[in-house]
């Protein structure tokens, strides 16, 4: 996985600002949704596998 470019600052002011809009639509983000962006954000994760493991609980939880 690839390491981020980006600096500890800019990575809490991105997920700040999507919980901030989150939070408008009366949804904000957990704990643990903030800890995925994170992970994603540094390199430690990708939105894909994230997206993936999402999909497969659901998935497990409705069939």
């Amino acid at each position: 996985m690839s390491k981020s470019n980006l600096t500890e600052k800019e990575i809490q002011e991105k997920i700040r600002k999507v919980d901030g809009a989150m939070a408008q639509e009366g949804m904000p983000l957990t704990k643990e949704i903030k800890k995925k962006l994170y992970d994603c954000l540094t390199g430690k994760s990708t939105y894909e596998k994230e997206r993936k493991k999402i999909i497969e609980k659901y998935r497990r939880i409705y069939e």
